[in-house]
């Protein structure tokens, strides 16, 4: 007894049609019932595969859109699976605007009622990124100069307020040395001074005094009788 095709072989029996050939399959995806990635050696395309019974409950119907738009920005393009008894259920002018292609199918066949927008080739996004990467490079390159130029003129503004600062310390130095010197000059001085002036006075404080009462302990020892 012949074996009848699975949903998976259906679908990809008419991408195989048109030259692409299966290079893997998640069956195991969160909303779709299965996801089928296609090739064609230059080209990728992501099919999103809902059941009948993923149908009936519009909320994995809308999160099954929203992954499947999703996937736009990892392949060149991507198709939206649903049975045949339920296409109306989809806008066609929404999937159009964003570029989703739309696939019916029953067990009969598959039939592709909306293309996907191709946005090119991966090789070619990779060749538009990195031109990208090279115009952000030259900008970055000149706004690095830029500041590189400022940093040089604030380094020299350092530099010159550097000039005037040393020049301000060696006038203070200076300044200083010569108040030391004269502070050592006044402490000699008095250091000469006050014996000087306490000799004189011992010899005023003398005058009038016989000599023999003059150092004489004995006058010590007869003011303390006193």
């Amino acid at each position: 007894m012949r074996r009848r095709p699975s949903i998976q072989e259906i679908v990809s029996s008419l991408l195989m049609d048109e030259g692409f050939y299966e290079i893997s399959r998640d069956n195991e995806s969160t909303f779709m019932d299965s996801q089928i990635v296609f090739s064609d050696g230059r080209r990728e395309v992501a099919v999103n595969i809902l059941t009948e019974d993923s149908c009936n409950s519009k909320s994995i119907i809308h999160e099954a859109l929203i992954e499947t738009q999703k996937l736009q920005s990892k392949y060149d393009a991507v198709i939206l699976a649903l049975p045949r008894r339920y296409s109306k259920i989809i806008d066609e002018n929404v999937l159009l605007r964003y570029g989703i292609g739309l696939i019916i199918y029953d067990m009969m066949g598959a039939e592709e009622v909306l293309p996907p927008k191709f946005a090119g080739s991966r090789k070619e996004n990779k060749e538009n990124i990195q031109g990208n990467v090279q115009n952000v490079s030259l900008t970055e390159a000149a706004l690095l100069r830029s500041e590189m130029s400022r940093i040089l003129r604030i380094l020299e503004e350092l530099e010159a307020r550097l000039d005037r600062l040393e020049k301000e310390q060696k006038i203070l130095s200076s300044k200083i040395s010569e108040l030391e010197k004269a502070r050592s000059y006044t402490i000699v001085e008095q250091k000469i001074i006050n014996p000087i002036n306490n000799s004189m006075k011992e010899n005023r404080n003398d005058e009038g005094v016989p000599s023999y009462l003059r150092d004489n302990p004995w006058i010590d020892i007869l003011s303390k009788r006193v």
